[in-house]
């Protein structure tokens, strides 16, 4: 297949030519195309989806009408912005709502003629010792922060003053409760309880009960632990479908456990998620040199009910192909202190790993190995139970009659010895 500059394109390979999917274009330079060899792209490392910290690498791009969709859903806007948007838009917020009013303010004394008459003692204003627009800026912070007025104060005999008055403030305490709202709903978000989830550094693949097993640590530092809490995760790979269709993020479901609780966890202490690779896993086919090579990603789902507040967190992370440590598994960190009589749990062995003796193939060839060498044994204790079932039986002879036989065979040859000796007489 070529493309638009004459260029081959191999539709099957993880090429920078899908735009929808990697918002690159095609170089038409001939010397960078000789550049990407095939090894060059199977060695290129991928781009992972989620990052350690659990952000999520992905942009999006070409929605229409992108920026009238967020303001629909304004709340939730304003707490995915930044901190430096939210302060910004705090005193933003405040800032307009105050200049707002003060040139209502002006306006109003403006077309009272307020203005005109400074110089006239008998003019009685709407707003007592205002001259200018900042008097009228300055009259409204007073009115809406209620600090009580100074020298510049509101008359009664203006009908138009004291109805602002009135708005300015009730719309100022709302102005007030919902920024205050805002930012201690930020402040109080539950993603920041993610900081206090560790997750493994890294991946490890070991035999254990019989079987390779993808292992990874997770554990929480705080002593109010999350209840309810779930694990998941999901492989993301390349996957070709039977008419050819390619999908460069194709989402394989893993089945995890741990320590027997299936998905549910209790981290009172770090514990080891394990997935069982079997034929129904997608790492059934991948072997150790494969690692380096592949082009996959592991994301990790860690999710509960926080104690404290009863809000719901999650934590994420993901692991490429090169931070799984094949024939590895993860050191110890529980230890019981006997004086003290409490148990010891040692955070600087979170990462620790060490050797554990696994197969160098992929599970598939292991279990094909493994269950060749079984029915070879099976058979050889076959034929073994066969020979035995062909051999001729041993008559059983019981003591009682061996007894009975040894004494009358003695009786016989003492008799015997007896006629022997009187002939010889």
């Amino acid at each position: 297949m070529t493309n638009e500059s004459g260029l081959k394109v191999n539709i099957y390979e993880d090429d920078p030519r899908w735009e929808e999917y990697k918002f690159q274009k095609l170089k038409q330079n001939s010397m960078d195309q000789g550049k990407k060899t095939k090894w060059g792209r199977k060695l290129k490392p991928r781009r992972n989806l989620i990052r350690k910290e659990g952000q999520c690498n992905v942009a999006y791009r070409g929605i229409p009408n992108k920026r009238m969709r967020f303001l629909k859903d304004f709340y939730v806007t304003l707490l995915d912005m930044q901190w430096r948007w939210a302060t910004l838009s705090l005193f933003g917020g405040f800032l307009t709502s105050y200049f707002v009013f003060g040139f209502i303010y002006w306006l109003v004394c403006y077309t009272h003629g307020d203005f005109h008459n400074l110089g006239n003692a008998d003019w009685v204003p709407c707003i007592e010792k205002v001259t200018s627009f900042w008097d009228c800026f300055l009259f409204s912070i007073e009115t809406q922060s209620t600090v009580g007025y100074g020298t510049l104060y509101p008359q009664p005999t203006c009908p138009v003053t004291i109805p602002l008055v009135y708005l300015q403030m009730t719309l100022g305490f709302i102005v007030e409760t919902v920024i205050l709202g805002f930012m201690f709903v930020k402040f109080a978000r539950p993603k920041y309880r993610r900081h206090t989830l560790l997750f493994s550094r890294s991946a490890c693949i070991s035999k254990e009960n019989g079987a390779l097993s993808l292992q990874i640590r997770v554990g929480d530092m705080r002593r109010t632990h999350l209840i309810q809490t779930r694990v998941q995760a999901m492989l993301v790979r390349k996957h070709i479908s039977e008419e050819r269709q390619v999908y460069p993020l194709y989402q394989h479901k893993l089945d995890v456990n741990a320590n027997g609780m299936e998905d549910n966890l209790y981290l009172m202490y770090p514990v080891v998620v394990r997935h069982v690779i079997d034929e129904n896993s997608p790492l059934w086919t991948t072997k150790p040199e494969e690692l380096c090579l592949d082009k996959f990603e592991i994301i990790v789902v860690l999710e509960g009910t926080i104690e404290s507040t009863g809000e719901l967190c999650q934590a994420r992370t993901s692991y490429s192909a090169k931070e799984i440590l094949w024939g590895h598994r993860f050191a110890r960190m529980e230890e019981y202190d006997e004086r003290n009589e409490i148990w010891c749990v040692d955070f600087v062995r979170f990462d620790n790993v060490v050797p554990q003796p696994t197969p160098r193939c992929s599970p598939q060839e292991m279990e094909e190995l493994y269950g060749r060498t079984k029915l070879q044994l099976a058979e050889k204790s076959a034929k073994k139970a066969s020979l035995r079932r062909q051999r001729p039986r041993c008559d059983r002879i019981s003591i009682g009659s061996v007894d009975s036989d040894f004494s009358t065979a003695s009786e016989d040859n003492s008799d015997v010895t007896i006629q022997t000796t009187a002939d010889v007489r």
